[in-house]
């Protein structure tokens, strides 16, 4: 999966062409997209929904939308490559901005898990647990520990507790927004820098 930097509120009101996100290499094998002399490697394969949860502004409501992803073949190596726009993350449902925000919320704002879902997430049906614990929360807390959920993050230590670690990821994260967010918003600092990490 490559993240464009198209965002996906520009993506859904006009989905890019095959050639305006087509990668410069194919990610697998290396080879150019359109090397010097030659024809083109990485060919357009179709479109692929992706479904795409959480809230599209930091104050907004949490949403489910589905967002049309490009997919290109390699003609070298025949992997399919998959176009997304900033935001989405690889292997989830949550944009990248929402998982971001979550942890920013819970870490540096101090807010419970499930105060946090109700910002981040659109389900409706709670279990028992969910009135005061929220799984996912936790799942993506440990991911950011181990770089798999950002890999720009800095490496962070698995010591102390998952808030402390949320907040550590929530201010890396953070790191990567524009300078003209304010410094005292560390959600809304997390939720742009989210989508402007590699």
């Amino acid at each position: 999966m490559i993240r464009s930097r198209i965002p996906v509120n520009q993506w859904l009101q006009h989905l890019p062409s095959v050639e305006e996100v087509r990668p410069p290499l194919c990610v697998a094998c290396g080879a150019a997209s359109r090397p010097a002399g030659g024809g083109l490697v990485l060919h357009g394969h179709g479109l692929r929904p992706r479904q795409l949860r959480g809230p599209t502004a930091v104050r907004a409501p949490p949403s489910l939308r589905e967002v049309l992803a490009r997919r290109y073949q390699c003609q070298r190596c025949v992997a399919i490559l998959l176009v997304v726009p900033c935001e989405i993350a690889p292997r989830r449902h949550y944009a990248a901005t929402a998982i971001a925000l979550a942890l920013a919320l819970y870490g540096a704002l101090g807010q419970s898990q499930a105060q946090v879902r109700s910002v981040i997430s659109s389900d409706g049906t709670l279990g028992l647990c969910a009135t005061y614990r929220w799984r996912t929360l936790s799942r993506w807390i440990d991911a950011a520990a181990a770089r798999a959920l950002f890999i720009a993050l800095p490496a962070m230590p698995i010591t102390g507790n998952r808030r402390a670690i949320a907040q550590r990821a929530a201010m890396a994260i953070g790191a990567h927004a524009p300078p003209s967010l304010p410094e005292g918003a560390p959600e809304v600092r997390a939720f742009a820098g989210a989508a402007h990490m590699p």
